[in-house]
């Protein structure tokens, strides 16, 4: 099964030690999507083609590394798991891959914190990604106006 990652799942050393039997098939992007952080990185469907989420896509296909990542990931209770079309960098061409979207009781916008938003950098990086959706995201997380008044870690 193809699995898109956005956050610090796009981390090739850390994915590596969670799933070692998983690969990078290659970069992708997320159309209509938003890139958020509610502490840990979310995506939002907007249905806007300008809202584009750059993504890493690996071959996800080991039992072992499916459990593992969706214990990492809290599923069911944090994230839940959808398949939604991503759009191949390499070759333009749509795939139905799954994803792990942040559950409805817990959307939210919220800064992630500094190690966290590394490992994803770093993601970011080594899979020659612009960097440039990534601080829009947490610059929009760091804005007072969009902190919702309630997440599971600021119950304000």
């Amino acid at each position: 099964m193809l699995y898109i990652s956005y956050g610090s799942n796009m981390n090739i050393e850390q994915m590596s030690r969670r799933c070692p039997h998983t690969n990078v098939v290659g970069n992708g992007k997320l159309y209509g999507w938003k890139l958020v952080f509610n502490c840990h990185a979310d995506i939002i469907y907007t249905g806007n083609k300008n809202d584009v989420v750059p993504v890493v896509v690996w071959e996800l296909n080991h039992k072992t590394d499916i459990q593992n990542l969706d214990r990492y990931e809290g599923y069911p209770l944090y994230y839940t798991k959808r398949v939604i079309p991503v759009i191949m960098d390499s070759s333009g061409n749509e795939e139905q891959a799954m994803v792990y979207v942040m559950n409805k009781n817990r959307k939210g916008i919220y800064p992630p914190d500094a190690y966290y938003f590394n490992v994803i950098k770093e993601g970011y990086v080594a899979n020659g990604i612009d960097l440039k959706p990534l601080y829009a995201a947490a610059e929009y997380s760091i804005d007072s106006d969009n902190i919702t008044r309630y997440n599971q870690y600021n119950a304000r």
